[in-house]
Parts: structure tokens; C-alpha cells; sequence
């Protein structure tokens, strides 16, 4: 009997396929990883073998994910996600562009980014009532709504997990009167998966705005300011459900005269906490200090001071992503990203993004994390029925490379 060649081709390649190694696929881009999942359903089981999406999360890459807030709005809209690729410290980096849209990557209704953890991304919508806060993979097929949250004075919410459960958490802290001093301000925990939300009594350090990129240690990071408007490093620890303070460097190091510390954002920069200290306006500048070793106040080292920014204009810089020629993207009062120059010791004059509008802009790192795994039994809505239309997205995205500065 004569054999078939197109048939044992195919039969090749499916085994080809079957081989091709998790280490392989996991070291690609965010992009070719999503055109793969669309070839075919032995690539479309393989990434999604939970052994393959612990390898992928464990090296996906840091992007940044940028969503537009003009003023006026009633529908979502569309999103960036931008992947820095760095090649060689000798050639120019170069950007990766994929656009998520409302209702295929994300819910349709007014939605506003929160944070990002582990690839999934929490959003929030609300108004006078109270909150509805959303769960989803942007690269994958399922949102997750969580309950909605009834009215609360000074709400404020944070995204994370738990490393020793392996379990997703929203946390919020409230007031519950409008009248601050009738009452202590008050934490909730949702678990994703449990349908409801419990108390856990008194919150002593309240949430405030997130930045781009603070968990660390299962633990979310923020800058609380006090009455007097000294910042301190709060931060909630989402398997032991409680607060702490994450202790500043020494009085000794701080160089403003007075040893002061002026804490103005935190963030993560190589598996290590970083926060910005703004001690010396008069001269326009403000230093990036980092944790070397978690928790301890003494491992504190300053490693880089920003030069000629408009810190006497009252211009907020958040730190965003630390390129490998030595280079910073800043967030600048969240209207544009700019590139910080050491060598030129100030901000380079053509922009890495600037927007008509404002917006919010997180770190994220894409995953194939399952939402059907984080939220067990619980009811999900299908975003999209098909990957295809996921990379039907992103086929008109071209790749932008950007010059070095000079």
C-alpha cells in the first residue's frame, strides 16, 4: 500500500510540535506567543499546560501597559501594551505595540486600570453607589466580575496574591462614615474564588494611589501621606493579611542637611524595592534609592540622582522601567513618559509616549495564567469565544524601533 506524503508531513509536524520545548516557547515575546496559540490546538494545549505557564511567568518580561482617560467618557477605551526589547546595549531598543480593545480584551463598560499582578490586571468602575471591580487576562479569554462594593468614604483598592495559598485578593480600605474622625478606617479582603468579602478589622495604615509597579514579596507598596505631608512606605502583605511599615534609610545617608526623607513613589527594579526620594529641590533633583535585601533598613543604597527636572514646577516623575544602557522611563504628572539621559543628566527633549489626553499607565507582565483556575466554580464571562480574534488584533501592529539618545 502506497504511503501518503502530505499525510505523514503532517503527522511529522505534529509530533515536531508536541517535542518542541516549554524552554523554547517560553523565552518568546508576548506577541509571537499569542500568533502561536492560534496555529494550532497542540500548540493551543501545550501553553496551556500549567507547567508551561508557571516557566513562561517566571520570564515574561516587564511591559507597560498604557490606557488613555480623557475626561469626559462612557465606554472603555482601548489600551497599550507596550513590550521594550532590548537586543544588544550597543543598538537602539525597540518597541512592541499591541492595542487591546474593549469587549475582546477587557469589559466595555468605563473601566480604569488598578494594578497588574502576575499578568492578570484588576480594573475599576464605579460612581455614587459603590465600585465594581474586574478581574481578567487581557491576553486570555475570561473576565472575572467581583462583587460590587456599596458606598465608602475615601476607597481605595489594591490587587494581589498569595503565594502560599495560591490565591488571588483584592483589598480595599474605606471609611464608613463621610465624617473621618467618627470612625478607624476599616480593610476588606476578597479572595478571587470566594464570592464575598470579609472584614479584617482596622486598617492602620489607609491605601492611597498605587504606582506603576510595587508588588514585591506578596506584598503591595505604596507612599501614604500623613497630615503633616511626610511620606511614608506602606505596604499590606497578602498572606498574612496585615499592614506594615517598610522602614526608610538612615537619617545618616540621607544627604539634605537635615536627614529628611521625602518618599514620593516606590516601585520594583530587578526583584528589588525602590522608592524616589525628593530631598534636594532647590537644585531640581531627586534620588532613587533601593532595598537590596527586603526589610532591611540598613541595605538601603542610593543608586542613581536625577538631575535638571522640573521639580520646582511641581511636576510628579514616577519611575517605569530602567533600560540596560543605564537609561529611565519617567512618567511624567501622567501626561507624558519621557527618557531620563545620564549622560546628558537631564530628560531627553523627543518623548517615549505623550498622549492628547491623560493616562494611566502600569507595569505588566503577560501571562497565560487561567482565570478559570483562579476562580474555581465561580461564574466567568467570556470576553471572546476565539484566540483568532486576539491575534487578528494585533496583525496591523508593527514594531517601532527608537534611537538611542545621544
Amino acid at each position: 500500500m502506497s504511503r501518503n506524503p502530505e499525510s505523514s508531513n503532517t503527522a511529522e509536524s505534529k509530533c515536531l510540535v508536541a517535542e518542541l520545548p516549554h524552554d523554547i516557547l517560553s523565552r518568546l515575546p508576548i506577541k509571537p506567543l499569542l500568533n502561536c496559540k492560534s496555529v494550532c490546538k497542540t500548540w493551543l494545549h501545550l501553553m496551556s499546560d500549567p507547567f508551561f505557564v508557571r516557566l513562561h511567568l517566571e520570564r515574561s518580561p516587564t511591559t507597560l501597559l498604557i490606557q488613555k482617560t480623557p475626561f469626559e467618557r462612557k465606554e472603555s477605551t482601548e489600551m497599550l501594551l507596550v513590550e521594550i526589547v532590548e537586543e544588544d546595549i550597543s543598538k537602539p531598543f525597540y518597541i512592541e505595540i499591541i492595542r487591546l480593545f474593549p469587549t475582546k480584551n477587557f469589559p466595555d463598560t468605563d473601566v480604569r486600570i488598578l494594578n497588574s499582578c502576575n499578568g492578570l490586571l484588576c480594573l475599576y468602575s464605579g460612581d455614587k453607589s459603590g465600585m465594581m471591580v474586574h478581574v481578567c487576562n487581557p491576553v486570555g479569554v475570561h473576565r472575572y466580575p467581583v462583587v460590587n462594593t456599596v458606598k465608602k468614604f475615601d476607597h481605595h483598592l489594591a490587587f494581589g496574591f498569595s503565594s502560599v495559598s495560591n490565591q488571588y485578593k483584592v483589598l480595599q480600605t474605606f471609611y464608613p462614615e463621610k465624617d473621618k474622625t467618627a470612625a478607624p478606617c476599616l480593610a476588606e479582603i476578597y479572595t478571587v474564588g470566594t464570592g464575598q468579602w470579609r472584614s479584617i478589622g482596622n486598617a492602620p495604615y489607609r491605601l492611597q494611589s498605587l504606582d506603576a509597579n510595587a508588588f514585591l514579596h506578596d506584598s503591595i507598596h505604596w507612599i501614604e501621606y500623613r497630615s503633616n505631608s511626610i511620606g511614608f512606605v506602606s505596604a499590606f502583605d497578602f498572606v498574612s493579611e496585615q499592614f506594615k511599615l517598610v522602614p526608610l534609610p538612615p537619617a545618616s545617608q540621607i544627604h539634605d542637611g537635615m536627614g529628611r526623607c521625602y518618599p514620593s513613589s516606590v516601585g520594583v527594579i530587578k526583584g528589588c524595592l525602590f522608592m524616589t526620594n525628593g530631598v534636594c529641590i532647590e537644585n531640581e533633583k531627586f534620588e532613587i534609592w533601593v532595598m537590596e535585601e527586603y526589610g532591611i533598613k540598613e541595605s538601603w543604597t542610593k543608586k542613581f540622582v536625577l538631575s535638571n527636572l522640573e521639580v520646582q514646577h511641581y511636576v510628579s516623575y514616577q519611575p517605569l522601567y530602567f533600560l540596560s544602557s543605564g537609561e529611565i522611563l519617567l512618567c511624567e504628572d501622567d501626561e507624558s513618559i519621557g527618557v531620563y539621559v545620564p549622560k546628558l543628566k537631564r530628560i531627553h527633549e523627543d518623548k517615549f509616549y505623550k498622549g492628547k489626553d491623560c493616562f494611566l499607565v502600569t507595569a505588566h507582565n503577560p501571562s497565560f495564567v487561567s482565570l478559570q483556575d483562579v476562580a474555581k466554580g465561580e461564574e466567568l464571562t467570556v470576553l471572546r469565544k476565539s484566540l483568532n480574534s486576539a491575534a487578528a488584533a494585533i496583525a496591523d501592529n508593527q514594531n517601532v524601533r527608537v534611537d538611542s539618545c545621544p
